[in-house]
């Protein structure tokens, strides 16, 4: 068997390996409901998302594929889910304002995790198929995510955009456009361990990120 064919049974060996584990739920254990007293606001999240954000899935088989090593983590892998989770960071953060909102809208339009295994899944498979997977975060969403991360290492990234609209006793609104994002490294494609911890600092990091810009 030539080198190119070898290459490619190896990186299928990989893929084969990760999607034969049962992957666990990542349980987000932290204290921001107690925060939350006292703060009566009603908290709407319009989901226009693309399905592709919100349903777990394993990305391409295909190793030329754009999305190839690339998990969509998906709503419900996270315990509580990414929205239930969302709504008691946005109730945590404006309890503590001054002045509260009565109402607190958002038309979620991107909020989305991702596993991306690509770059060493290729650099282990064959060298000289090289780190494809370095700048595949921002060819696959059409934007530069500038953050202190190594793309060329297993990753979990994190993004979120969405229009709110904050409606206060008093009748008057406020309207904002917000996004933020956030990844953070893992040490190797099969650490479980690892990758559900990058995907816990991550979700709370992006959520403080963006509650903080509210």
């Amino acid at each position: 068997m030539n080198a190119k064919p070898l290459s490619l049974v190896l990186i299928l060996f990989y893929t084969l390996t990760l999607l034969g584990c049962a992957q666990p739920k990542i349980v987000i254990n932290d204290d921001i409901s107690a925060g939350s007293m006292g703060n009566n606001a009603t908290i709407v999240i319009e989901d226009t998302r693309p399905d592709t954000d919100k349903e777990y899935t394993v990305g391409s088989f295909m190793v030329f594929n754009d999305d190839y090593g690339i998990w969509t983590l998906g709503d419900e892998m996270f315990v509580p889910t990414t929205l239930e989770l969302l709504k008691k960071h946005i109730n945590h953060a404006t309890s503590k304002w001054k002045v509260q909102p009565k109402e607190i809208k958002l038309n979620l339009k991107r909020l989305k995790f991702e596993s991306n295994h690509q770059a060493q899944l290729l650099q282990e498979g064959s060298a000289q198929l090289g780190p494809l997977g370095v700048a595949i975060a921002e060819s696959m969403h059409g934007k530069e995510f500038e953050m202190d991360f190594d793309k060329t290492k297993p990753f979990v990234l994190g993004f979120i955009e969405a229009d709110v609209t904050m409606t206060f006793a008093n009748g008057k609104t406020k309207k904002k456009s917000l996004s933020a994002y956030k990844a953070e490294n893992f040490s190797h494609h099969m650490d479980v361990e690892g990758r559900m911890e990058a995907a816990t600092n991550t979700i709370k990091a992006l959520y403080s990120t963006f509650t903080k810009s509210l």
